[in-house]
């Protein structure tokens, strides 16, 4: 060899390291594997035998003195993780219905386990393993997907972990710039399946005889690609004795190295380079850490190539529930600790992984409104290439998502449960979720006793779209450490983006025993089967070993409200309503691809108050979803009377506490009797606003029929407000107390203990509700419109109705040729009113932005310091609880009109959008607040130094 064309090598003259980069570039060629096939090269280059001699094997933690990755005396822990093809049931068959198969479904595995892993289909899941703070992680890798015309017969797989500290050189997976190779072709490939096409076949081969533990040489089939100082991976497919040796010569077939072996090996052991270590550093709680095959990672999200790290506490052990015994994989997990593991949870905890996923066309169902194939009664379509339809798919329950021709195929750890599997078995949708009749879910079912904690995993691995996750009965904090974070039960999330819902106790505030639900807020992916069962015991199990220190097992509340609680009552009946998102604009507005947006709904449904029911029937009062108002501390009692012609009806509310056998509002898993009334009867439902909850907005849904009638308009909320406060209409003044508004003045009492300081604020809730499955992703042509329904409130404004009215689009927002005001809801207020906005995610299939131009609120609006925010995402369940910053005019107290809107322009023409008034003190239109606000300031006129105060919340504790 030419010494001209090698590397200079230079050296950093403190450290006496390798400098970095001091690779060539690479570009069109196969790089080379790192030295000694290492995790951290540049950071660990030095590795010695106890004789003096170079290692085989990772440096030792802390050998490299303190540039070491690991430190010394770190806790090692060790995988060897292949990546492998197998075909992967989503969702077995049914009596009247196919599996759900993906016929090259790729999972990662443990190598020990990959036996037993594709003999159980119940084990064949993404990879989840854990480590604990302060763990030294070393990783062997190699792959076993071979190469096929999907991938042009040259398939790689690497490991690309996110979020560890790591050499960047070799153990990030991706192989850019100066790095050495991390991506693997298939060493399992002995011939070449594709001599004359793709990448050629890789430096694979067998022992030709057996040899025994301490023999310095080998004999192999072909030992054509191999040279001195070739570091030779032996025993690539056996758990137990893979060892790596390097070769000291080569003598026709026989290999001798510069080390004996260690193990003995068979003839016919696979020998090969195909091989990679990682090393990762867990310096801190990380909590969920995304890693992922980045090769071809558009297509094998889909089919399953991705998985999790878990960061536990330092010196946790993790445990099977069922038996006890210490695991070293899994989506379920005891982990047994003495360490805190969020602001709320100390000790021992139960987890769950919940690997969300989209992309995955095995699970997609046919969208049928406004999909010209639909006609045709197609049962596929086409895909694009990573993404090819089987050649049947079911079509989706909910017929009314509009777009595109299928929806995109999501899942919680490959595995999903339709609701048009579910429904073929049984069409009552009230029964959708009855285990007895339909059997558990194949999404993770957790399982825990009352008041054990809860750790959620929440990650997307795949891959295009933005999601919710929603846990019914219970709450976790968005900001895991902090004590004052606000109680939510949602969370949104996208691709390689993780949360770690943290939930204090399983059973909710209440501690009520029963089966909870969690679910996709998605609409397309929560039919598509994303949800499952969340079930809670009061009483002990067979097959579930309670947590240590909590064997004794809790009881339920014998109710739901204290004694001394205050009752409020409100008898609510569920109507069929024909419902008009706007007066002006036809019943129908065509937009592209002969898709239309929808102004009247003819199967419109609402919740009503019994006193409110004959004006709206006779259209004395505009429809607006129920929205009731109570205290923290109240008791609500719920009398609903179905009126519906055919549907079942049910109450379900979230963020307050329920008895979910006897108030769910749904039939869920194993959770006694029917909590859904059939038209003419009537159920009493009761929630608790717990102080653990505290001042929130709370969402109400339908699920006698959850698949069409929350989109048909059977959803509201109750607002939450300061203990012992009253509503008052802000333009009439009368008390509205105990009666339905989606805007109120909040009259506190100061004379009650923590409401000495508090002020009267403005209330506004606004619930949206969308149906648009295609707008925003990657579809050709790509969609300019929203279509279906989209409104807030029932109402709409559309500025195309608004433009044919012969507004300008310069002035579409303020032109009065479409009226004085827009038809959606109207939020006035005096400025410097303290004011808070409630916007809830009623009914949603994409995840939207809110936002009030000119004014901010907190993000954590109970915690000192939040970063101040003037945007929020927010999608299906989801709610944002906007306390705005300086009140109504915001820190300068300005006078004038503002938008709020949907900031997703196509949703804002769609008519997401209303104006905010501010207004002088003395304006008439509404009733001042009391006290009274300092008098108007303008921008002439500079108030000083601005100040945040969420006025409208009560001091946490």
């Amino acid at each position: 060899m030419n010494i001209c064309f090698l590397p200079r090598i230079t050296f950093d003259p403190q450290t006496g390291k390798l400098a970095f980069p001091w690779l060539r570039p690479h570009l069109g060629k196969r790089p080379p594997f790192a030295p000694n096939h290492g995790g951290a090269p540049w950071l660990e280059p030095f590795r010695v035998r106890e004789d003096g001699t170079r290692s085989t094997e990772q440096a030792k933690p802390g050998e490299q003195g303190p540039w070491s990755l690991c430190p010394e005396n770190s806790p090692r822990k060790f995988f060897t993780i292949h990546s492998i093809t197998l075909p992967i049931t989503l969702k077995p068959a049914t009596e009247k219905t196919a599996a759900v198969v993906d016929p090259i479904g790729m999972i990662y595995v443990l190598h020990e386990e990959e036996a037993e892993v594709r003999k159980n289909p119940k084990k064949q899941l993404p990879l989840v393993i854990r480590g604990n703070v302060y763990d030294c992680v070393d990783v062997i890798f190699k792959n076993e997907i071979p190469d096929d015309a999907r991938t042009g017969w040259s398939n790689k797989i690497n490991l690309h972990p996110h979020f560890f500290q790591f050499d960047t050189s070799a153990s990030d997976g991706p192989t850019i710039g100066f790095s050495y190779d991390m991506s693997l072709r298939a060493f399992t490939m002995l011939k070449d399946p594709e001599p004359t096409k793709g990448m050629p076949l890789p430096a694979n081969t067998v022992l030709t005889a057996d040899s025994n533990a301490g023999a310095r040489s080998i004999t192999l089939a072909d030992t054509s690609k191999f040279h001195v100082n070739t570091e030779l991976g032996v025993g690539m497919d056996d758990p137990k004795f893979f060892e790596v040796v390097r070769i000291k010569s080569i003598n026709g077939k026989t290999v001798t190295f510069d080390a004996p072996l260690k193990y003995g090996h068979k003839k016919n052991d696979i020998a090969s380079v195909e091989f990679i270590r990682e090393r990762w550093y867990v310096d801190s709680d990380l909590g969920t850490i995304y890693w992922h095959d980045h090769v071809f990672g558009t297509d094998t999200w889909g089919h399953g190539l991705f998985s999790a790290f878990i960061t536990e506490p330092p010196r946790s052990t993790y445990h099977d529930p069922v038996t006890g015994k210490e695991i070293r994989s899994g989506p379920i997990a005891d982990i047994h600790t003495l360490e805190p593991v969020s602001a709320h949870i100390r000790g021992s905890f139960r987890e769950v992984m919940m690997h969300i996923m989209d992309s995955n066309a095995r699970s997609a169902e046919l969208i049928t409104t406004d999909n010209p194939q639909a006609k045709m009664n197609a049962v596929t379509v086409d895909g694009p290439p990573s993404h090819q339809f089987p050649a049947k798919i079911n079509k989706s329950a909910m017929w009314f998502l509009n777009g595109g021709e299928a929806t995109t195929g999501s899942g919680y750890g490959m595995r999903v449960e339709p609701l048009s599997v579910r429904l073929a078995n049984n069409p009552d949708p009230s029964k959708l979720f009855i285990s007895g009749i339909h059997g558990d879910p194949g999404t993770p079912l957790l399982r825990a006793y009352l008041g054990d904690p809860i750790m959620v995993r929440a990650l997307v691995g795949s891959a295009n779209e933005v999601h919710t996750w929603h846990v019914t009965g219970h709450w976790f904090p968005m900001e895991r450490y902090g004590k004052d974070a606000m109680p939510r039960s949602t969370i949104h999330l996208v691709i390689g983006e993780r949360y770690d819902p943290a939930i204090p106790a399983a059973g909710g505030p209440q501690k009520q025993a029963g089966d909870y639900l969690y679910y996709s807020g998605r609409a397309s992916h929560f039919a598509e089967g994303s949800w499952g069962i969340f079930r809670v015991f009061d009483e002990l199990q067979s097959d579930l070993k309670p947590l240590p220190s909590r064997e004794q097992i809790q009881k339920s509340a014998p109710s739901v409200c204290p004694a001394e609680s205050p009752v409020k009552t409100f008898n609510v009946s569920a109507i069929d309503q024909q419902i008009r998102y706007h007066e002006g604009a036809p019943g129908v507005m065509e937009v592209d691809l002969e898709r239309k947006m929808v102004f009247g709904n003819e199967q419109g449904k609402m919740y009503v108050l019994d006193g409110d029911r004959g004006r709206v029937k006779a259209g004395e009062l505009k429809p607006s979803p129920l929205t009731l108002h109570v205290n923290v501390g109240d008791c609500v009692k719920i009398n609903l009377k179905n009126e519906m012609a055919r549907e079942r009806a049910g109450f379900h509310v979230d963020m307050m506490a329920f008895n979910p056998k006897d108030s769910f509002g749904a039939n869920v898993g194993n959770n006694p009797g029917d909590q859904t009334v059939g038209p003419g009867e009537s159920k009493t439902y009761t929630y608790y606003a717990h102080p653990e909850y505290g001042e929130l907005a709370a969402l109400i849904q339908d699920w006698g029929n959850v698949v069409e009638n929350p989109r048909n308009g059977l959803f509201g909320s109750i607002i939450v407000g300061p203990k012992g406060s009253r509503y008052r209409d802000p333009v009439s003044g009368d008390d509205i107390t105990m009666k339905s508004s989606w805007r109120a003045d909040v009259l506190v009492d100061r004379a009650l203990p923590g409401n000495e300081s508090r002020k009267n604020y403005r209330d506004f809730s606004l619930m949206f509700q969308d149906e648009d499955n295609i707008v925003g992703v990657s579809f050709m042509p790509y969609i300019q419109q929203v279509a279906g329904i989209t409104a807030v409130n029932y109402r709409s404004e559309p500025t195309a109705w608004r433009m044919e009215k012969g507004c300008d689009v310069s002035e579409i927002f303020s032109c009065v040729k479409a009226g004085d005001t827009p038809s959606t809801p109207l939020l006035q207020a005096h400025v410097g009113d303290s004011v808070a906005v409630h916007v809830l995610g009623a009914f949603s299939e994409q995840v939207q932005l809110f936002t009030i131009d000119g004014h901010e609120w907190p993000h954590e609006p109970y915690m000192q310091g939040a970063d101040q925010v003037s945007t929020m995402e927010f999608g299906g369940s989801e709610v944002i609880n906007a306390y705005l910053t300086g009140g109504a005019g915001g820190p300068n107290k300005i006078v004038g009109d503002y938008l709020w809107k949907n900031q997703r322009p196509a949703f804002a023409n769609a008519g997401q959008w209303g104006l905010f008034k501010v207004l002088p003190v003395d304006d008439q239109r509404i009733k001042p607040l009391m006290p009274q606000v300092p008098p108007t300031r303008t921008a002439e006129q500079p108030s000083g130094k601005a100040k945040a105060s969420p006025t409208s919340l009560k001091n946490k504790k």
